[in-house]
């Protein structure tokens, strides 16, 4: 009779696709033959002829290893998959179009090639990882980023490597703060509170060091992350089942937003910095300026077609890439100074000519081209190649290409966000929402910078602007939403990461 129940079991262990939850629900099946043979037997039944009973009402093993299998299995994103390939070659496309850039050249193009080879390991392995080593990686993650503040504090690392260092340990701690939220929900609001605590703490951080501009839109999308994670989490009755208290959850979590929200203010630099952003053409004051591009991109969006590339003669572009369309009746001193000499006397000349204008307070370019030879490049942007992607396929091929690769983009998101929605398990939808809001506000500021609106620093278009580490930070977190959704229905979450199970 022994033989009986175990081929039963191993007939169905045999139908279900994803091996590592056979044992798991054999386990199950096997409890439900046991409850059954104790109640034979407590009619006076026989062990053996109980135990035959139980299997034989268990039913056929191939329809309930095939009904199982249904239900437990690992899903897939076909069409999200395709279009983060599709958008990647299109930024590896624009990378490659550009490489002859000096600058190009010393950044990202190779990264990614590594990008997607993280995206795949984290679709592959990443939420597993989480949910195992879960309190590990929690306690990994606050002591590198107290490491990283330490060296920062200390001026132990070079000058260049603070900022990415510190832009890229901002970004990732969103998810990690939303793991420990996670872990402490049963304590509800006051985790709400001190998420939200600690979130103000990172924030304020930046005004300590130096080159906090390029810190500030980290410190952002990490508001943007934790705050959506939570209230979606709110919404999945994560914290707490009853209507009343999710109201004042939801609540507590917007007014604790909109405090967090100040800490972008507080300072003078900070506010000029909003200013900037509002109102970019009442802070211009050299071609230099962020200011000076956000208002020179959107001149040259006006001039910009429906279909085909913008055309400009030379003298526009001259006029273009010296600020002359913009200073000349300004102020004069700000206009680029043709920097390409051949003799020691030009060369001399050229330098009093420089000193006199920087003495008047003027902060003119250095211009490395003339009527003769000016192109397109030349006018655009320092950092053109990167940070504005966009807009440099509107210039290419018009406001309907333009239109098209938003439109690519905010599809990606959508679909990012329906599989999102459709994960059931309540660790693997915190941790994909988090990750889906930073990857979203970073596109948004991407876009807002790309359209003459840029906050700080620029942030990346991932999958589609390089930006070194990013693609690889990026890519990490999208890969992450790939897992969870993909091991969704096989994967169960331990008793030890849901605290507990009276909340659960």
């Amino acid at each position: 009779m022994a033989n009986e129940k175990k081929d039963f079991l191993n007939n169905v262990e045999e139908q279900i696709a994803w091996r590592p939850l056979r044992k798991t629900l054999s386990q199950e099946l096997e409890e439900h033959i046991f409850d059954r043979m104790e109640a034979y037997q407590t009619e006076g039944i026989s062990q053996e002829e109980a135990e035959a009973l139980a299997v034989r009402d268990m039913g056929d093993p191939i329809v309930i290893g095939t009904n199982l299998n249904e239900v437990h299995q690992i899903q897939k994103a076909p069409f999200l998959a395709i279009l983060t390939l599709l958008l990647s070659a299109l930024g590896l496309a624009g990378s490659a179009y550009m490489r002859w850039s000096p600058e190009q050249w010393s950044n990202g193009f190779f990264y990614y090639v590594p990008g997607l080879l993280v995206l795949f390991l984290m679709s592959w392995k990443g939420y597993p990882m989480i949910i195992r080593h879960s309190r590990w990686l929690i306690r990994m993650a606050g002591g590198l980023f107290f490491v990283e503040e330490f060296l920062i504090a200390r001026r132990l690392v070079l000058f260049w490597q603070m900022g990415y260092l510190r832009y890229f340990s901002i970004l990732l701690f969103g998810p990690f703060l939303i793991l420990l939220a996670y872990r402490m929900r049963r304590y509800r609001s006051k985790t709400i509170l001190m998420i939200l605590t600690l979130c103000g703490i990172i924030i304020c951080l930046p005004g300590f060091y130096f080159d906090s501009r390029r810190d500030l839109p980290a410190c952002l999308v990490l508001l943007a992350g934790v705050a959506g994670a939570l209230l979606l989490m709110i919404h999945r009755e994560i914290f707490s089942g009853n209507s009343s208290a999710r109201k004042r959850l939801y609540g507590l979590t917007l007014a604790g937003v909109a405090a967090v929200g100040v800490l972008f203010g507080a300072t003078r630099e900070r506010r000029e910095m909003i200013r900037w952003f509002l109102w970019p053409e009442d802070n211009i004051q050299s071609t230099w300026d962020d200011t000076y591009n956000s208002i020179l991109i959107r001149q040259l969006l006006r001039e910009t077609p429906l279909v085909g590339g913008i055309e400009l003669t030379p003298r526009e572009l001259m006029d273009y890439g010296t600020g002359a369309w913009y200073f000349a009746e300004r102020d004069p001193r700000q206009i680029g100074v043709y920097a390409i000499h051949k003799t020691e006397q030009e060369v001399q000349k050229f330098d009093a000519l420089i000193a006199e204008i920087r003495e008047a307070g003027g902060n003119p370019r250095y211009i490395h081209f003339d009527e003769s030879n000016v192109t397109l490049w030349d006018i655009l942007p320092q950092h053109y190649h990167n940070n504005y992607r966009i807009i440099i396929a509107i210039l290419l091929f018009g406001w309907l290409a333009g239109a098209v690769l938003v439109a690519a983009i905010g599809g990606f998101y959508w679909l990012l966000f329906v599989y999102i929605r459709k994960i059931r398990g309540k660790l693997a939808f915190s941790l994909s929402c988090c990750c889906g809001f930073c990857l979203l506000t970073e596109s948004i500021l991407y876009l807002l910078g790309n359209f003459g609106y840029q906050y700080a620093a620029f942030t990346n278009l991932p999958m589609i602007s390089e930006g070194r580490i990013s693609i690889l930070v990026n890519m990490a977190m999208l890969g992450f939403i790939f897992s969870a959704y993909r091991y969704d229905r096989v994967e169960v979450e331990p008793v030890s990461m849901i605290g507990d199970s009276r909340l659960s």
